[in-house]
């Protein structure tokens, strides 16, 4: 796995330089993202195979640091089975996008964190946990679905488009 890759300030530990850690980056070229046991550092001496790591920083991302990232360990994740994750998003098209955990103890967790007001509500606590979540521990699968989603969107537009010419 050599190139150059990104990753987000937000993956990173509070002090990762010369440390064993694992991270999730992408690879600069193909988007592939990975979950990675490495090493990082600002300074290649330090490290044993460094390759190139911009860690995007700010509210926006829209800031760069230069880094260098030496790979121990590569976890590519599950395959994913894209004909099922389709014709799930197809499936759920027209379904409610209602999810009931039908749980006393996530519903109270999650109301008391909307009234210490880190979230405006326990949809909105919810939602922003799970994709957390799924973002963290399958990056794989996020990273594909949006993959899908984009096209079916560029897809829609395009008809859209077409259709009125």
């Amino acid at each position: 796995m050599a190139g150059n890759y990104v990753t987000s300030e937000n993956n990173l530990p509070e002090d990762p330089v010369g440390e064993e850690t694992t991270l999730q980056i992408s690879d600069e070229r193909t988007k592939e993202i990975s979950s990675v046991r490495a090493r990082i550092d600002k300074n290649p001496d330090n490290l044993t195979d460094p390759d190139t790591l911009t860690v995007v920083k700010g509210p926006h991302e829209n800031t760069e640091e230069k880094w260098y990232i030496d790979i121990i360990e590569t976890d590519e994740g599950e395959d994913i089975d894209l004909e099922l994750l389709e014709s799930t998003t197809r499936a759920l098209e027209e379904e409610s996008t209602v999810i009931n955990t039908r749980s006393k103890e996530v519903k109270t967790l999650l109301q008391y964190l909307t009234e210490k007001g880190e979230f405006q509500s326990v949809s909105e606590a919810s939602r922003t946990i799970m994709l957390q979540h799924l973002s963290e521990n399958y990056p794989n699968l996020v990273s594909e679905y949006i993959d899908l989603k984009v096209q079916s969107e560029r897809t829609d537009l395009a008809e859209e488009l077409y259709d009125h010419e």
